[in-house]
């Protein structure tokens, strides 16, 4: 059994909650941390992606008494807990008695973390990074791949359990050098592009229209992933590493939302 502040500084050693911070002075937005704090034992712990009502459920089926996420459970202000409404799974983690951390753009940009996993499951063997904030910490992936992007898209789909994968090019065309960004890193991705990134084709999430349209004209070919997809293949990575590091003294688990796959 861990103290909450024991469990949390096991995964501050992993993902550095400073680089959340950092990417916040940087201008981006954040809320990582212990999120929910309702007692001070830690001994079952449910890793899920999302803090979702169904992954709350699973943690009480489990006897869990702490979750941690990747997306902050409460990402923006709230006035009011509802389970009935859009913080219906905040609330019932507070109703099941479970702590909450978060450890979202932190994990994103440390060496080890979801941007890195992203990279690897690509195929980035070596690779360059795109935007750094220290020597352990950088967000943005440039790396080479063999293949066509028919051959490519199918990698993708079996390396990271999804066929939602959309292709903009032609699929005989050679992959080539790639630029990667976890999760909705459109707006990396575009000024990557603006800044005269050498990539032939560039591999993020939630992409806007414009986002695209603009990749397109300046000569890129675009792959989208799932949001989903993209980052619980790091995740779970980070589970994987806690699990060992805790062995004995708190049993962890993962929620895996196949809705989102």
């Amino acid at each position: 059994m861990y103290s909450l502040n024991e469990f949390f500084a096991i995964l501050d050693k992993i993902a550095p909650i400073k680089y959340s911070l950092m990417q916040i002075e940087r201008g981006d937005y954040d809320n990582s941390g212990i999120i929910v704090n309702l007692h001070d034992e830690v001994k079952k712990v449910l890793f899920s992606l999302d803090l979702s009502v169904e992954a709350v459920k699973k943690a009480k089926r489990l006897k869990c008494d702490t979750v941690v996420t990747h997306h902050p459970a409460i990402y923006h202000p709230i006035k009011a807990l509802d389970v009935g409404g859009d913080t219906a799974a905040a609330a019932l983690a507070v109703r099941y008695g479970q702590n909450v951390i978060s450890m979202h753009l932190n994990l994103d940009v440390v060496s080890g973390g979801i941007d890195d996993c992203l990279c690897a499951g690509l195929g980035g063997a070596e690779y360059k990074f795109i935007n750094g904030l220290d020597d352990n910490a950088h967000y943005g992936r440039e790396f080479r791949v063999e293949g066509t992007l028919a051959e490519f898209k199918k990698r993708i789909s079996k390396t990271f359990a999804t066929q939602k994968v959309l292709v903009y090019g032609n699929l005989k065309n050679k992959a080539g050098i790639c630029a990667s960004f976890c999760g909705g890193g459109s707006e990396y991705a575009l000024s990557y592009a603006r800044g005269g990134g050498i990539a032939d084709t560039v591999i993020t999430s939630d992409m806007p229209h414009h986002v695209l349209k603009e990749l397109t004209e300046r000569g890129k070919q675009v792959i989208i992933l799932t949001h989903y997809s993209s980052e619980n293949y790091g995740f779970k990575r980070f589970y994987e590493t806690v699990k060992d590091k805790t062995f004995g003294k708190a049993d962890c688990f993962y929620f895996e939302d196949k809705r989102f796959l």
